[in-house]
């Protein structure tokens, strides 16, 4: 059964004569008149009683007539997703993020992203970045928001999402918290928050590296593996914390932001996705962020 057949069937239906379907359908009568001829043959029953003078529905062809609308309405609307999945206007996005996105405009991005193309169904999921690269090659997410560093994704595109330092949080009452800005060289000795080594292994053995070349070993007394866990554990004194810029912007009690200078890496999320063509959503939500102006530049891999 095919979709032209059932729309000839459904113009003979209704107008119970084969000149007029045939007008309503731009063909002559002839050729309307063989493909009836031929679907009922390939059915095994018979649609419509003909003579000289009328049409008329069979039992089967009544029967075949209750269906065919809703059928071709089906296949109409299913035609019309695959059209606006194809344009990135319908479909479903499946975007990625790590925790800290969310401190980010990723927020507001992903606002104005449903705003601009409302009947797109937005999923998204939190995982860590080595996760979200797995995800993505196995096509289980569409695009994701990371933290690079050392990760091969040569096989992926890269676009840079959000860049900013980090600063060290201290204490109110700490002995450094009259300074305008605190060097790495001076935490020598102090007890630290820090992220747990399995969140983000190759930025963890960085700071590491960080910390040896200024001459000391950090002593990290408490895990933490959110920054708002990070200030709110120095807020109660536990030790210090470095952590991303911005979290100043909170202004939490009980603690001071200082500017951190030394030689470190800053904070880089990258959007993340499949080097293909055909995936307009994702392009689309490209764009959404780079009217946002938040696209500071390209990633070379």
């Amino acid at each position: 059964m095919e979709t032209r057949q059932l729309k000839y069937f459904l113009a003979v239906a209704e107008e119970l004569h084969f000149g007029r379907a045939a007008k309503r359908l731009h063909i002559s009568q002839p050729p309307l008149s063989q493909q009836i001829m031929k679907f009922e043959e390939e059915l095994g029953v018979k649609l419509f009683q003909r003579n000289k003078r009328s049409v008329s529905l069979t039992a089967a062809g009544n029967s075949l007539l209750r269906d065919a609308r809703s059928i071709l309405r089906s296949i109409e609307r299913a035609e019309a997703k695959l059209l606006d999945a194809a344009s990135g206007q319908g479909g479903q996005l499946c975007l990625g993020y790590i925790g800290p996105a969310l401190e980010t405009s990723l927020t507001e991005i992903i606002r104005g992203y449903k705003k601009s193309y409302p009947a797109v169904r937005l999923s998204l999921r939190e995982m860590f970045t080595k996760d979200q690269l797995k995800a993505l090659r196995k096509g289980e997410i569409d695009a994701g928001v990371v933290r690079l560093f050392r990760h091969d994704v040569s096989d992926l595109e890269c676009e840079l999402f959000h860049r900013e330092s980090y600063a060290l949080v201290l204490p109110a009452d700490h002995r450094l918290s009259e300074k305008e800005s605190v060097d790495i060289t001076e935490l020598a000795g102090e007890q630290f928050i820090f992220s747990p080594r399995e969140d983000q292994p190759r930025l963890y053995d960085e700071w590491m590296r960080v910390f040896a070349e200024s001459g000391f070993v950090p002593e990290i007394v408490q895990e933490a593996a959110r920054k708002s866990a990070t200030v709110a554990l120095v807020a109660a004194r536990m030790g210090i914390g470095i952590v991303p810029e911005s979290m100043a912007n909170r202004k939490p009690q009980g603690v001071v932001f200082k500017k951190l200078t030394g030689d470190f890496p800053s904070i880089e999320m990258q959007l993340v996705y499949k080097r293909q063509e055909g995936f307009p959503a994702v392009l689309n939500f490209l764009d959404v962020m780079r009217a946002a102006g938040n696209m500071q530049g390209r990633v070379e891999n």
